[in-house]
């Protein structure tokens, strides 16, 4: 699929519902991903936030973001700290 290609919307939708669906599921697959992995799903990190609301969610962002200090997460880590507030 090409970066510009509208498909591209409906397939983030789908992985955002399915990593929304289980906070303890989608944790153990983000572990599980490589530094390249993570770095196509931060995509869709915020709203899976927004969806999940979960203080062990962000934990496993604060440890990835130090894993793979390459992928900046931070901003990522303080919109999701916002939800929680909401």
């Amino acid at each position: 699929m090409e970066d510009n290609d509208p498909a591209i919307g409906k397939v983030w939708s789908e992985i955002t519902k399915l990593l929304s669906e289980d906070s303890q599921e989608t944790i153990s697959f983000l572990l599980d991903c490589t530094e390249q992995q993570l770095f196509y799903m931060s995509e869709v990190i915020e709203d899976v936030s927004y969806n999940l609301q979960s203080q062990e969610y962000i934990d496993t962002l604060l440890f990835l973001n130090d894993k793979y200090p390459k992928l900046h997460m931070e901003e990522d880590i303080r919109i999701a700290k916002d939800y929680m507030k909401e």
